[in-house]
């Protein structure tokens, strides 16, 4: 069962997509923060955190943030 995503956090799960169909590699927290105008990257990855506890996105085993490749379906 998959948690619902906020609001916002559907906009930035979409900015994120958005960014790696035009540039094939997800966005810096700082593209994100600059996107949406928060103050900080801190803010930008409060959201990439919330994100991977709902289970949209995940760290590789380098440590960069990828999409869940499971067949999971996220309720928006």
């Amino acid at each position: 069962m998959a948690i619902a995503l906020t609001a916002r956090q559907q906009e930035v799960l979409a900015f994120m997509r958005s960014f790696l169909a035009k540039n094939d590699q997800l966005p810096s927290m700082q593209a994100i923060a600059d996107h949406f105008g928060f103050k900080s990257p801190n803010s930008a990855q409060d959201y990439a955190n919330a994100l991977c506890r709902k289970g949209c996105i995940e760290r590789n085993a380098l440590g960069n943030w990828r999409f869940v490749r499971t067949g999971k379906a996220v309720q928006a």
